[in-house]
């Protein structure tokens, strides 16, 4: 079948008759290039061995910038052939130049691990080995190869060897960049005084408090690379939002060109959007619809917005469509690394029909070419709906994507006015590099990784000088007037900054101590607590025992269960300081320190089809307590009897405030 007969089909059955809205995205045909000096023939060479024999147009454009030594942010649509913009660079200046070095960041492992199998794949004929490939080849211990990923899951004997003989390109994080590279940057000079590309990817990801801290890393390591000589090249990739140039540079401090127009071809993208009635579960719709296109031979994604979503959805298909249930999965944080690699590795290769994900395959993991893509509720930006729908319709192919609508403000409001989604505009990505607390613990690490002296150029003290009285009156820095530098009062602050606030990890085990999965302990108490059904790639469990010493939790099969269960919690706020205010109309805007008391109640048994509630238990569980800083509003009375008497609930109306907000 095809895509349009799928759709017309959609269209006449009952039990989707709901269709409000189809619309065709048209075609665009490849535009080719070459770059103004010819690429090296063995380049060339591995290039056709992989299938391609020539470049379109923005890829010989950048790759001519980049030669050129200029920084460049890339932003085109998804299966673009973006990395080859930066690999191509990389693999000639390492022929040029064996000493030559890169840095490749990724906001995810799974990046990693991808990027590392296309990187290797491309340089497996060329004549470059790593630091210490050749006749050894038969040698047992691990040696570091031309390319190599240096992160978390990377065991410690390999760190080390890879630290000792630096391959020429590393592939990491910005965690690792943080916490083990800018933190012992002593220990990488043979690599980072070499350094003549870093590449930064998925850069539309660093926005908001993530971004502003990976700022702060960029320009530590850029302070780090100018003791060691080093100028590197900067080459950024994003997804489509409305600043990825300006994203870029506030990002690394640099100037950046950009390259937004794609020489790649796109089939006709059809956008469906199908409106349930209130007595019909979107999600019960999207399994079906799900269901539907994996049986018509379609390769399918659908993409929720919460992960017992997916895996509610999972065990649906397994129990409605036995049949295809081999050859689909669901995806998300707190599958183990092994897991999401088999799963990735199944999509890559064709062997699945199938994934179910939330946002973690979002980003650019190669997961090959998918038809169809189920958006189970509109994911809350133009941004991350274009960059979900991309994942559908590689090459020249038509390619689906249907919108199913959740009964959200939002979703609703695009069902009814369909035009309006389509004349959006994408949406800005924002950070702030002033943000006075992150600053401060970046100024901390950075004294650390080279002392800070008047007239820093990343650093300046004069401008941050309250910020340095605070840290000296916090017994962190010390001045040392005869010397003129700054220098920590205690070593490594760096393992002190968490860049992503994830928490510690708890162990999900069976019965028998097997580890079946991860949690953050940020979500542990909200989905772990005892009595909770966890639900794993379709699979459920029943939680017996919560261990929060030795951070574990106790699974056993849960059986013929026909519920899951949501967490009843209560929240309370308590304002410790105002550090600022200003007045806004009829509302007065606070900013401050917070504590913030978190408590798990107990649970509700809703029943997975319909959702309603089938039972409920107490629970007696420790709260959750932190401080942070914060805003809040103070809204005048006025305003407040107003809307009242407009025939609005005030709570109401001051959480759809919220959510605009937000």
């Amino acid at each position: 079948m095809e895509i349009k007969g799928f759709i017309e089909e959609l269209k006449k059955r009952k039990d989707f008759k709901d269709v409000v809205h189809h619309e065709v995205i048209p075609s665009s045909e490849p535009s080719f290039s070459e770059p103004r000096v010819p690429i090296r023939k063995e380049v060339m060479d591995s290039l056709g061995r992989l299938g391609i024999t020539s470049l379109y147009s923005h890829q010989a454009d950048g790759i001519d910038r980049i030669r050129d030594g200029r920084n460049l942010v890339i932003m085109t649509p998804t299966a673009s052939g973006k990395s080859l913009i930066y690999n191509i660079p990389v693999i000639e200046s390492i022929l040029e130049d064996p000493g030559s070095k890169a840095l490749y960041l990724f906001p995810l492992k799974g990046l990693e691990q991808d990027q590392l199998r296309a990187f290797r794949e491309l340089t497996a004929a060329l004549p470059i080995k790593g630091p210490d490939e050749g006749p050894q080849k038969k040698r047992k211990a691990f040696t570091p190869g031309l390319s190599e990923i240096y992160d978390g899951d990377t065991p410690d004997y390999r760190r080390k060897k890879i630290r000792e003989h630096p391959p020429s390109v590393i592939l990491t994080n910005p965690d690792m960049l943080h916490l083990a590279i800018n933190a012992f940057h002593q220990k990488w000079e043979g690599f980072l005084k070499d350094l003549r590309f870093v590449i930064i990817d998925e850069v539309h990801t660093y926005r908001g408090v993530f971004g502003s801290h990976v700022a702060h890393i960029l320009r530590r390591l850029r302070r780090i690379l100018e003791r060691y000589g080093a100028t590197p090249v900067f080459i950024a990739s994003s997804a489509t939002i409305a600043n990825p140039k300006d994203l870029a540079e506030t990002l690394t401090g640099l100037p950046f060109d950009l390259i937004d127009q794609s020489g790649a071809p796109r089939g006709p993208r059809n956008f469906v959007f199908i409106n349930p009635p209130p007595d019909v579960s979107p999600y019960t719709l999207s399994t079906k619809v799900f269901i539907s296109s994996v049986e018509a031979g379609f390769k399918t994604i659908a993409f929720t917005k919460a992960r017992k979503v997916t895996e509610l959805m999972h065990s649906w298909v397994k129990e409605m469509a036995p049949g295809i249930a081999p050859s689909i999965s669901s995806y998300r944080a707190g599958f183990l690394p092994e897991e999401r690699r088999e799963i990735e590795g199944r999509l890559f290769r064709g062997e699945m029909n199938g994934v179910i994900s939330t946002s973690a395959l979002e980003l650019g993991v190669d997961i090959g070419g998918l038809d169809v893509c189920v958006l189970v509720g509109y994911p809350g930006t133009i941004s991350s709906t274009l960059q979900r729908s991309g994942r559908a319709g590689r090459g020249r192919r038509d390619s689906l994507i249907v919108l199913v609508a959740l009964p959200d403000a939002l979703d609703q409001f695009f069902m009814r006015n369909p035009s309006n989604f389509f004349s959006r505009s994408s949406e800005a990505a924002v950070l702030d590099v002033e943000n006075r607390p992150i600053t401060k613990a970046h100024l901390l690490s950075a004294a650390t990784e080279v002392f800070l002296r008047k007239g820093d150029r990343f650093y300046d003290a004069e401008r941050l000088s309250e910020e340095l009285k605070e840290l000296e009156k916090e017994k962190k820095l010390r001045y040392w007037e005869k010397g003129g530098i700054w220098y920590p009062r205690k070593r490594f602050p760096q393992r002190e900054v968490s860049i992503r606030e994830a928490g510690e990890t708890y162990l999900i085990l069976d019965n028998d101590g097997a580890l079946i999965g991860e949690s953050s302990s940020t979500r542990v108490l909200y989905d772990l607590y005892p009595g909770a059904i966890y639900l794993h790639r379709g699979a459920l469990w029943k939680v017996f025992k919560l261990d929060m010493a030795d951070k574990k939790v106790f699974c056993r099969p849960a059986g013929d269960v026909h519920y899951y269960t949501k967490a009843i919690s209560n929240e309370e706020t308590e304002i410790i300081s105002v550090d600022g205010k200003k007045r806004a109309g009829a509302v007065t805007v606070y900013a401050g320190a917070m504590r913030v008391t978190e408590t798990v109640l107990g649970y509700r048994k809703k029943e997975a089809r319909t959702g309603r509630v089938v039972g409920e238990a107490a629970l007696e569980l420790p709260p959750s307590v932190f401080t942070t800083k914060g805003i809040w509003m103070e809204v005048d009375g006025d305003i407040l009897d107003e809307i009242r008497g407009e025939g609005f609930g005030r709570a109401g109306s001051l959480h759809a405030l919220e959510h605009s907000m937000i």
